[in-house]
């Protein structure tokens, strides 16, 4: 029985990577013995980073409140609606927002979130 459609090319490039581990090994160990001190291979790690470009408390809340003031001034709004964003305008804790949806490193960000978390009380005035 003859087998067909073997790809070499995998195997040969596999097994020249096992071999370039093995030398890559083996001068580790070399330079070891020679300068009497271990190489360490640097430890890759999942960090993460804020930016100090992040926007604090003071410009998030900033953001937010010309966000809602807008969306009030824009108008076409149902009267509860307005009521309601006016009261999350006045209710607004900023430290909760930048936990549940930040860090924020750019002013759509901060829009997108306030969306997110006032789009279920942006109601329009239906035309008649």
């Amino acid at each position: 029985m003859e087998i067909t459609g073997v790809n070499t090319k995998a195997y040969t490039s596999a097994s020249a990577a096992v071999e370039e581990d093995e030398e890559l090994q083996e001068t580790k160990e070399e330079q070891t013995k020679e300068y009497g001190v271990s190489v360490k291979e640097k430890e890759e790690k999942d960090t993460t980073e804020f930016s100090s470009s992040d926007y604090d408390e003071a410009d998030v809340e900033e953001k937010a409140e010309n966000y809602l003031k807008n969306l009030l001034f824009a108008g076409g709004l149902t009267d509860a609606s307005a009521a309601a964003l006016q009261n999350y305008l006045n209710t607004f804790d900023v430290a909760k927002f930048i936990k549940d949806y930040g860090p924020f490193s750019s002013t759509s960000e901060i829009s997108a979130a306030m969306y997110a978390a006032v789009g279920s009380l942006i109601k329009q005035q239906e035309d008649e």
